[in-house]
């Protein structure tokens, strides 16, 4: 397998496992809110869901044998208070991972996932490390901040500055018409200031992506800074109308 094609599969393999976008994006810039978005939900009259805070890094391109990986990923589920867990680990194709799924005494459920990929660059063997940590508050009493800052502060004590997302998750019930839907995202739009930047529309899906001086800085997609995305969907099996608002986008599927 070529350089570049198992670079990628290790690029698809780090980011899937818990799904950022569905749209491409490019490196996100330092992240300083000054407002949160936390009161987004109840600010458009939605029931709360659930959040997500997902951070993710290439920790370094040196060789990470098994118990490298394995310590660190005990290391940030000692730091974010997993408890009873057990490590799963693969290896093949080049890639050798170690997982870790599990509660902490606040209820969130982190999943945790170190992984080295081997690379090769014409004749030398090379690699390149990955980790993830991914968080979902489900009791509603989740704060994005604390969360958020609590990985920048693991990822810190690990000596690598991570990408990290937020997504807030909430439904209304029933189907809501599409004039509704719009005013809904345009609603959120202007509770966190800011511009509307590109937009998808399809039948039962809306998705809106925007900036606003008051979220900082995000990424760039399409020579565009972004920091906020609104999508909502309904949900026919459930009869509920989902929305989910993320910055600097949505890191679930939708």
């Amino acid at each position: 397998m070529g350089y570049k094609k198992i670079l990628l599969s290790a690029i698809i393999i780090c980011l899937t496992l818990f799904p950022i976008s569905k749209q491409g994006w490019a490196v996100q810039q330092p992240f300083q809110e000054l407002i949160s978005i936390d009161q987004v939900l109840d600010f458009v009259g939605c029931d709360r869901e659930y959040l997500n805070v997902n951070g993710w890094c290439l920790l370094n391109k040196d060789y990470m044998p098994f118990s490298d990986l394995k310590s660190l990923a005990a290391k940030a589920a000692h730091f974010f208070g997993v408890e009873g867990y057990g490590f799963s680990s693969s290896q093949g194709n080049g890639v050798r991972q170690v997982s870790i799924k599990g509660v902490n005494k606040g209820g969130q459920v982190v999943s945790i996932m170190c992984q080295s990929v081997q690379t090769l660059a014409e004749d030398d063997e090379g690699y390149e490390n990955y980790m993830v940590v991914d968080i979902v508050d489900g009791t509603h009493k989740g704060n994005s901040r604390a969360v958020r800052d609590s990985l920048e502060e693991f990822f810190g004590t690990v000596g690598v500055n991570a990408t990290i997302t937020v997504t807030l998750v909430g439904s209304f019930e029933g189907q809501l018409e599409p004039g509704h839907m719009r005013s809904i995202c345009k609603g959120v739009l202007e509770y966190l200031e800011a511009r509307a930047i590109e937009g998808l529309y399809q039948e039962g899906l809306m998705s809106i992506s925007g900036y606003s001086p008051a979220l900082g800085k995000g990424i760039v997609s399409g020579g565009r800074p972004i920091n906020i995305q609104v999508a909502l969907r309904y949900n026919s099996y459930k009869g509920r109308t989902y929305i989910w608002v993320g910055t600097p986008i949505i890191n679930v599927e939708y």
